[in-house]
């Protein structure tokens, strides 16, 4: 879009594409101006397994954003996820060779391109670089180096990576439905930076994004990304167990879960529920003993296997380090109790942090990364802006940009 104060997010989830379009001013508050949601058919577990289905399912979210805006949607930022994407570490060395030794903005955007510049497995496209820590002539710890006098400047950063052909068809998709894209973000980046404050990014959280398909896991410390993984597992498996094992249809089984998720536990084990089995006559009645036998170990599952991976990095093993979930299995009454309770952690539900401007149906867990998106949205066009201005860019500008998640 041509206002350069108007943010469009696209959030590609398995169970609902959601598009947002808001305004933000020079302040960082952001206006709601229009919501468009769709069910998310044709993809699954963050890949487009229908072409033609998913762009009629982003032509309907934009359609919808579009009446409630009365604003035309011509590009996006899009959110995207799934178990292709890998983080990896890399670094780079850039020595100044001019009379200068002030470190300038683009000594540092040297010392990143030389980090991102390794070879890649094939297949593979970086879709972000983020710079963990700046060493200066020995000195690490350096959060933005511009500005500083030195002639040895060291970066070491994480890149994450995305399957090529799948970031395409993604983005092909987008284009197909109407909108161009701004850019593509890795969706967990987008969630962090809209459901953690900015003393759990430094004193350390495990972000937990449950959704229908997968299970995206993010640990962050010092402001930075310490680690990332996509489980192949999501609320999706809790809502096919039991249809599968009641025999009956995925729209009942999806209420039975929200309605009572992990909070079974805590009823009558004999307390009835009814339910409608497919073919059958008549309505039957299952316990909450039953259910309560097909949902625990499923959930118990997700949960231990999302934070056996966390705990590959010394962060998650802190007892300090908190624990925020996010995504719409979430919601699923009990499920925070739950994680509290086999992580032996503080948990929190991970709505966003900043709700100002924000309507009502916003300050929720599923539309976490879709207001994440507006923040990234935001500062990618605000550092346009100072690429494009003619004064002297500042270092600051470099660091938080770069640091909030940079660009591919």
């Amino acid at each position: 879009m041509s206002e350069r104060n108007i943010v469009v997010g696209l959030d590609l989830g398995s169970h609902r594409v959601r598009l947002l379009v808001a305004q933000v001013d020079e302040q960082g508050r952001q206006k709601v101006l229009g919501l468009g949601t769709a069910p998310g058919e044709g993809i699954r577990k963050g890949l487009v397994v229908d072409f033609d289905t998913a762009v009629a399912a982003i032509s309907q979210a934009r359609e919808e954003a579009e009446a409630s805006s009365g604003l035309e949607i011509r590009s996006a930022f899009v959110g995207v996820g799934g178990q292709h994407f890998r983080v990896i570490r890399s670094e780079g060395v850039h020595v100044k060779d001019g009379p200068s030794r002030e470190i300038s903005a683009e000594d540092v955007r040297q010392v990143v391109r030389v980090a991102r510049g390794l070879q890649l497995p094939a297949g593979l496209r970086i879709l972000h670089t983020l710079p963990v820590d700046f060493i200066l002539d020995n000195r690490s710890g350096i959060e933005d180096p511009v500005g500083m006098d030195g002639v040895r400047l060291q970066s070491q950063v994480l890149l994450v990576l995305g399957d090529e052909s799948i970031l395409e068809n993604s983005a092909k998709a987008v284009r197909k439905a109407g909108l161009e894209v701004e850019g593509l973000v890795f969706r967990p980046l987008a969630t962090a930076m809209a459901a953690l404050t900015r003393d759990e990014k430094d004193s350390g959280t495990v972000l937990l994004d449950i959704g229908e398909g997968c299970t995206e896991i993010l640990v962050l410390h010092g402001g930075s990304l310490a680690h990332a993984e996509v489980l192949p597992l999501g609320g999706g498996n809790v809502t096919r167990d039991l249809s599968i094992a009641l025999s009956i249809s995925l729209s009942d089984a999806e209420r039975l879960k929200m309605d009572f998720g992990a909070a079974l536990s805590k009823m009558d084990e004999d307390m009835a529920f009814p339910i409608t089995q497919l073919g059958a006559s008549e309505g039957r009645h299952v316990t909450a003993r039953t259910l309560r036998g097909i949902v625990d170990p499923r959930l118990k599952e997700i949960l231990e296997l999302a934070w056996d991976r966390a705990q590959k990095t010394e962060v998650a093993r802190r007892p300090s380090t908190g624990v925020v979930l996010c995504g719409g299995a979430s919601l699923m009454p009990g499920l925070s109790s739950l994680a509290a309770e086999l992580f032996d952690r503080g948990v929190r539900l991970g709505e966003p942090v900043n709700r100002e401007g924000l309507l009502a149906e916003l300050q929720d867990p599923r539309y976490t990364p879709l207001v994440g998106l507006l923040s990234y949205g935001f500062q990618r066009l605000h550092e346009d802006a100072l690429e494009g201005g003619k004064g002297r860019r500042s270092g600051g500008a470099v660091g938080r940009i770069l640091k909030a998640f940079g660009r591919g």
